[in-house]
């Protein structure tokens, strides 16, 4: 079967890594879920939502690195990736329906869509579980075509994904630091200052927006998109990192008192699209200072 162009078995070779991702996070997730642990406590660090998130972009990205084809190739790549998403909440639903498990695919759901019950029997219907399907199938359009964005997005800014890869890796790298001397009680005043994240993304926007001009990025605007995923990196590690010692119960740096996690993620996930302008002013300072120096050099010596 050829979808533009395309065998239907390229886009699954091409995603396979993926959406075995997907579904061995909804095992994790389906697993935790019937083990008791209430639900506020896992669900972010086992969300399969966030995940599938990710890897649009991420196949975004590997498309245009491997020469895989153009956005429209995406699309399908993106069918691939939710199908096997909500093809493995379906069966979850499915699997908590029949056999009464109280997970956080149906049984969960649905107690919220009916606010406090007197009994689980009086959730677990064929007719709410056909009905959850069923709204499962619905979404899925829309998320595919949400992550055919997502994966657009990544296919546009593949260069400085590939250029930012290291930087990610150190700051992700600095939030498991952050992690560490945080549950290793060191006082917050010394500890919150040798492992900020956010001291760390500053240097490195600086010493990327340095670098840039001798791998190929000459233009001003350019310091835009590597703010914006210097700033976009920062956030989502310090919100991996929230949600971590939050679930795990162990002291950190991450939670400041007097917030909720949920007001925390909201105020970072703007954060992300705020902070593109420091960052972004930092990356210009180091790319000024690149191209001023074939100059200072051409000068004669006096």
């Amino acid at each position: 079967m050829s979808i533009l162009g395309k065998n239907l078995s390229a886009y699954v070779k091409f995603a396979r890594t993926g959406m075995i991702l997907i579904v061995l996070m909804g095992l994790i997730r389906f697993f935790v879920g019937i083990s008791g642990v209430p639900y506020e406590r896992a669900t972010h660090l086992v969300s399969m939502t966030s995940l599938t998130l990710l890897l649009f972009v991420i196949y975004g990205h590997i498309a245009a690195a491997r020469g895989f084809g153009t956005y429209r190739h995406l699309l399908p790549t993106a069918a691939a990736l939710s199908i096997s998403m909500y093809g493995f909440i379906i069966l979850a639903i499915l699997t908590e329906g029949v056999s009464g498990l109280h997970g956080y695919f149906h049984f969960h759901t649905i107690q919220n869509m009916a606010g406090t019950l007197p009994s689980a029997s009086h959730v677990m219907t064929l007719g709410n579980v056909m009905g959850h399907i069923g709204g499962q199938i619905l979404a899925w359009i829309p998320v595919t075509f949400l992550g055919w964005g997502l994966a657009s997005l990544g296919f546009l800014l593949s260069p400085f994904l590939a250029f930012l890869r290291n930087a990610f890796l150190l700051v992700a790298g600095f939030g498991v630091f952050r992690l560490v001397v945080g549950a290793m009680g060191v006082p917050q005043v010394i500890g919150t200052w040798i492992s900020s994240i956010t001291l760390l993304a500053m240097i490195l926007a600086i010493y990327y927006g340095y670098s840039a001009p001798s791998h190929g990025f000459h233009r001003y605007w350019q310091v835009i998109p590597m703010g914006f995923l210097i700033s976009t990196a920062l956030n989502l590690v310090v919100i991996a990192g929230m949600l971590s010692a939050s679930n795990f119960m162990i002291a950190n740096y991450f939670n400041p008192e007097g917030v909720s996690i949920n007001q925390h993620i909201l105020a970072h996930l703007v954060g992300s699209i705020v902070g593109t302008i420091p960052f972004a002013l930092l990356v210009g300072i180091g790319f000024a200072a690149a191209r001023r120096k074939p100059a200072l050099k051409s000068q004669p010596a006096t």
